[in-house]
C-alpha cells in the first residue's frame, strides 16, 4: 500500500502549478462534435448549434496551456500591468 499525500499526487499528475499562468474565463466556452470552440455569454449553445459540450463555465479558472489546447489563443493569462502613470 502506496500512501499518497497532496503534494506528491500534484507532482505524479503533472499538476504542479510551478511556472503556470492561470486565467479566468469571463464566457461560457463550448465545443462541438466536429472540434469547434465558440464561447458565448449565457449558459445557452451557440447560435446554429443543436448538440455541443460546456467546455469551461464562466468565472472558471483555467490554465494558460488549457486555454491554447480550446483554440482561444488570443486569450492569455498576463500578470497585472504596473501604473507608470506617476
Amino acid at each position: 500500500m502506496t500512501l499518497v499525500t497532496r503534494s506528491s499526487w500534484a507532482t505524479n499528475m503533472g499538476e504542479s502549478e510551478v511556472g503556470r499562468k492561470k486565467m479566468e474565463l469571463k464566457k461560457y466556452v463550448w465545443i462541438n462534435d466536429a472540434g469547434k470552440t465558440a464561447e458565448t455569454a449565457n449558459r445557452e449553445l451557440p447560435k446554429g448549434w443543436v448538440k455541443g459540450k460546456l467546455l469551461g463555465a464562466k468565472g472558471q479558472e483555467v490554465s494558460d496551456a488549457q486555454t491554447k489546447e480550446w483554440g482561444l489563443g488570443n486569450a492569455k493569462a498576463k500578470a497585472p500591468a504596473e501604473n507608470k502613470g506617476k
